[in-house]
């Protein structure tokens, strides 16, 4: 169980980290620092779902109100 998301969080490092030398060696250390930081939370949140656990999303609430219009336009 801890194989995958390890496995995962490995090739997205290496991967993360090549992105971030080319960017720090072009003087762009500003975009470095946001494309790790959002590479971090996208590999947080990815080995979560491989891994298999739930976590809450923002979607519920638009789901909700979503749900209703869509399914009375498809009952016409």
């Amino acid at each position: 169980m801890f194989i995958l998301p390890t496995l995962y969080i490995f090739c997205l490092g290496a991967f993360t980290f090549i992105q971030i030398r080319r960017l720090w060696s072009r003087n762009e250390k500003r975009e470095a620092w946001i494309y790790g930081l959002s590479m971090t939370v996208s590999a947080a949140a990815g080995s979560l779902l491989i891994a298999g656990i739930e976590f809450p999303t923002f979607v519920l609430p638009y789901k909700i109100v979503f749900e209703s219009i869509g399914k009375s336009i498809l009952s016409r």
